[in-house]
């Protein structure tokens, strides 16, 4: 991931993972930038204009000049867009602006030679009209460049942001489970072997996937990993620790985010399962609803009492699970808690569609 931030591709095909320029091939962002290029034309038909006649007049004019702009820069940039981004950030930028204004000159030197602008029936060239357009363009196109400059920046720091934090999720192994885990092996070693061979085996994945440079896996491996951690729970807990799987098995080869699935289980064991006397039941689930995942934990609540006499935690798994979520899905991919009287379950929505792009990409 370091390097694909640092040169901000994937490979010769294939999306940027962090694109500087957007997709003007997106007909959402097309839509945007036509609505923005109206709302401009309007904003300079009012500034030119004293009399409603005019007002209309230079509107008409200005929104021809500028959609025509529009419509032919964010087809340029919509071709060239992945080519652009092979080139050095800067150099993007630079020749980014210079393809837009060469554009602008274009289409107003065209405009021009039509006499179509300000009724202007002859060739002759109109050298204020030039200058001017070419000054707003450059004031726009700057702003504009400077806009997703700031808002590509805001994502790389994002994304490190996002990954020193999947770090320290992945170091974030409470020393009262690795004692405890320690503790039953070595109760077993004498008794019962197997198990505590097993449970070695168990402890050394969960090892093994925090030194785990992966920022995706299969379902699978989320749900091997989970099953490992609460095998190594239910030889400390018995009884008390009850599991139910609910998967659907098509969704098995989905990636999902790397630790998505463990630290929430060990959040329901340490937040819901141990402060309760007898224990209580986990319900783990991955289900598709409306072409998405949703995949979820659930886990019983203490009562009131328990609650205030019970040190609440600082929600730093499901912080950084939310983040990593909107970073790699972005406004379609999503986090919730639902909180009754018995049951507290987080839910975690992994939009379907987005991963179908991404594999086809």
């Amino acid at each position: 991931m370091t390097e694909n931030i640092a040169n901000n591709t994937t490979n010769d095909n294939a999306q940027p993972a962090h694109p500087l320029l957007p997709d003007f091939c997106d007909v959402r962002n097309l839509f945007a930038v036509i609505l923005l290029t109206e709302v401009l034309a309007i904003v300079f038909a009012m500034a030119a204009s004293t009399t409603s006649t005019e007002f209309w007049d230079y509107l008409a004019l200005s929104s021809f000049l500028m959609m025509w702009i529009t419509l032919l820069n964010s087809a340029v940039l919509c071709q060239l867009r992945n080519w652009l981004h092979k080139q050095k950030q800067h150099l993007c930028l630079l020749i980014s602006f210079c393809l837009m204004m060469s554009i602008s000159l274009l289409v107003t030197l065209l405009v021009n030679n039509a006499g179509i602008l300000f009724d202007y029936n002859d060739n002759t060239l109109d050298t204020l009209l030039i200058i001017r357009v070419m000054v707003i363009s450059a004031v726009i196109y700057f702003l504009l460049l400077r806009y997703f400059y700031i808002q590509h920046q805001w994502r790389l720091n994002l994304a490190l942001q996002s990954r020193a934090e999947i770090q320290a999720l992945r170091a974030r192994i409470r020393p009262h489970f690795l004692f405890n885990s320690m503790n039953t092996i070595a109760s077993l070693i004498a008794i019962s072997p197997e198990t505590a061979e097993t449970a070695i085996e168990d402890l050394s994945d969960l090892f093994r996937a925090s030194l785990s440079e992966q920022n995706m896996n299969p379902l699978s491996d989320e749900i091997e990993l989970a099953k490992s951690y609460l095998a190594i729970e239910s030889l400390r807990l018995g009884d008390r620790l009850q599991i139910e799987w609910d998967i659907d098995e098509n969704m098995l080869d989905i990636e999902v985010p790397s630790l998505c699935l463990q630290p929430l289980t060990e959040n329901a064991i340490y937040h819901g399962i141990e402060p309760i006397e007898k224990g209580g039941k986990i319900l783990i689930s991955a289900l598709q609803i409306d072409n998405k995942l949703n995949l979820s934990v659930s886990n019983p609540l203490m009562s009131e009492k328990q609650t205030s006499a019970f040190k609440k935690g600082n929600q730093m798994a499901q912080d950084n699970i939310r983040q990593r979520l909107k970073l790699v899905y972005g406004k379609k991919g999503g986090f919730a808690i639902n909180v009754t009287k018995e049951n507290y379950t987080v839910s975690l929505i992994i939009p379907l569609d987005v991963i179908h792009e991404r594999s086809n990409s």
